[in-house]
């Protein structure tokens, strides 16, 4: 066999290798394109249990055309409306870090508005590898029905209110909200709602969230507890169940 019969076999090996790796690698691209849109158009628009226990209940919802799941969390716990208020109210980073161990920082933008019930307030949080760390611009607002005495807090995103920090990712879509519902014997139901888009990959945040939603809600009577001054809060506009 001459030098170059002997050189022939390695690249037609090589090249076979090659086109066998460049068709696999389009049809796991192909697949992954076909699941991403399988996915993106599913969904019953319904809210469906996710898991309960210990008195927590996880909700998911899926929407035809999105691709991030809705979450919402629903528990009991003993408190009055205006503690579960104040509770929303904490400005302090540690106050932060209890309800989210990646909160950094926790800044007042716009103090605590007694006549409308409003606040703005700048978080940051860490985030894993290789994303930056969040950064949450929030506009909070409170409001309270005046049958069922159930107050209503919204959280909305408003991304562009301040000049973006180059050292984080500044969270754009973000509308959260928390309702408790006065219950007998001092018991207040809580309900958290999420519907946020935190800029990971979908698929690891739809995985994520309801272990860390759980999370939240589980240890939501011991920091009422923990924190006893809130007991001593009252607003005005805040009214509780007679």
């Amino acid at each position: 066999m001459t030098r170059e019969n002997s050189n022939i076999q390695p690249r037609r090996v090589l090249r076979t290798i090659f086109k066998v790796a460049a068709i696999g690698g389009a049809l796991v691209l192909a697949i992954l394109v076909a699941a991403h849109f399988v996915w993106k158009y599913s969904g019953s628009n319904q809210w469906e249990l996710v898991t309960e226990k210990n008195g927590i209940k996880i909700y998911s919802l899926k929407a035809p055309g999105d691709v991030i799941e809705r979450f919402r969390g629903v528990t009991q716990v003993r408190t009055t409306l205006s503690a579960a208020v104040a509770m929303m109210m904490q400005t302090d980073t540690e106050a932060c870090k209890e309800w989210f161990p990646g909160c950094t920082s926790i800044q007042a933008i716009q103090p605590w508005n007694p006549q409308d019930l409003t606040y703005v307030h700048l978080y940051r949080l860490s985030a894993f590898r290789p994303f930056k760390p969040r950064e949450w611009l929030l506009k909070a607002r409170a409001s309270q029905d005046p049958q069922t005495k159930s107050v209503l807090i919204e959280f909305m995103a408003m991304p562009d209110e301040l000049p973006q920090n180059s050292c984080c990712f500044r969270v754009s879509h973000l509308h959260n909200t928390w309702r408790f519902t006065p219950l007998d014997n001092g018991l207040v139901e809580v309900e958290h709602r999420m519907n946020a888009d935190q800029g990971i990959p979908y698929v690891m945040f739809n995985r994520f969230i309801p272990g860390a939603l759980y999370r939240v809600l589980a240890r939501l009577q011991k920091y009422l507890d923990d924190h006893a001054v809130l007991q001593h809060a009252r607003y005005d506009l805040i009214k509780e169940k007679s």
